[in-house]
């Protein structure tokens, strides 16, 4: 087995001679705990020991300062004794792959990660048997970066190392990685736009799920309607705080007192009027659990196939959610490159068409 190490190397020019090692790490985004983390790194390659923080290929502090002209090389060893999923033999659809990154065309069915009911069979699991199996290489972490519901297919990005992982969540928490959904839904949700001269709209008879918003009682009466929605040109915002139904695991429900910023923006619609279904293009500004799935069950429009969330009545071809990570945008960690993937519906979601 060969051992999981991540190696950069950094030649240190005019403009950062004088820092310490620890002032330049943090300028390329090194964390505290990323840092920290090297000080322990200690491995043997080729007869030869090296460190996790090595100045012209000798050990070094990261208060040592740098010079024009050196050469520090920075090596992230993954230490963990196990795997962070068990393995699972299930070939991998593989969008994109090099040293810091692994972009997967995920399935519908198969569960993102480890959860409660889904310990085993999941896609962190196949990759763990990828990387361990085929590749050769152990431990290996599989650090996704954001993740995809069981029957949700599409795009998902993971971090191979703890330097790219690190940097893609702080991108993520940052709102620097763009990601786009296709998704089919009942009836047409420009309709609950229309006409709109505040962020509210959509009677809450007419809302799917209306319930229990909390809507703050110092809305004024003649706008007590769905707060939450907003037309910006073309683009259909839905900025509604999503929470966890008491006394559930799983469903999720808005909730304006209590729930969690959650912001969807519907790119495109187009009604088939025949169906009484639209297909939409949708961007997350945020990434809660079963968002666009809450947000559209929202406005009276929840997505096809989804049972959970009142979507089940059109279900010819589908026996799942409508729901397709379709592209994805983000920056690269090492190289800063901008990196664009998009991908067709898969099958069961072209049918519908």
């Amino acid at each position: 087995m060969k051992q999981n190490i991540r190696k950069l190397n950094y030649k240190i020019t005019k403009s950062f001679h004088g820092l310490t090692i620890e002032a330049f790490l943090h300028r390329k985004r090194y964390t505290r705990g990323m840092i920290s983390g090297l000080k322990k790194v200690k491995y043997v390659e080729n007869g030869v020991t090296h460190y996790g923080i090595e100045k012209n290929g000798q050990w070094a502090f990261s208060i040592d300062l740098l010079n024009d002209g050196d050469l520090l090389s920075i090596s992230f060893l993954e230490m963990e004794a196990e795997d962070s999923a068990a393995p699972y033999s299930l070939p991998l659809d593989i969008v994109y792959e090099d040293e810091d990154i692994l972009l997967l065309n995920k399935p519908a069915g198969i569960p993102s990660h480890p959860s409660p009911g889904h310990y085993e069979g999941t896609l962190a699991g196949a990759a763990s048997y990828y990387y361990k199996e085929i590749k050769g290489i152990q431990p290996f972490v599989c650090r996704m970066i954001h993740r995809l519901d069981l029957d949700t297919s599409g795009l998902l990005l993971l971090g191979k190392n703890k330097f790219s992982g690190s940097l893609l969540n702080q991108d993520m928490r940052a709102g620097r990685i763009e990601r786009c959904y296709t998704a089919f839904c009942h009836g047409n949700p420009a309709l609950a736009f229309e006409n709109t001269t505040s962020p509210y709209s959509v009677s809450k008879e007419n809302a799917k799920n209306s319930g229990n918003l909390g809507i703050p009682d110092s809305l004024p009466t003649s706008l007590k309607t769905l707060p939450g929605l907003e037309k910006n040109g073309d683009i259909l915002r839905i900025s509604a705080p999503i929470q966890r139904v008491e006394n559930e695991y799983m469903l999720r429900e808005v909730h304006f007192q209590n729930g969690q910023e959650a912001v969807t923006n519907i790119l495109s619609v187009e009604y088939f009027p025949e169906k009484d279904f639209s297909r939409i293009k949708l961007r997350l500004e945020t990434g809660r659990t079963h968002q666009i799935r809450v947000h559209l069950s929202y406005i009276g429009c929840p997505l096809l196939g989804d049972s959970l969330y009142g979507g089940n009545a059109y279900t010819p071809y589908m026996k799942r959610q409508a729901l397709h990570s379709s592209s994805i945008e983000f920056l690269h960690p090492e190289s800063g490159e901008k990196m664009q993937f998009e991908i067709p519906l898969p099958r069961d979601m072209e049918e519908l068409l």
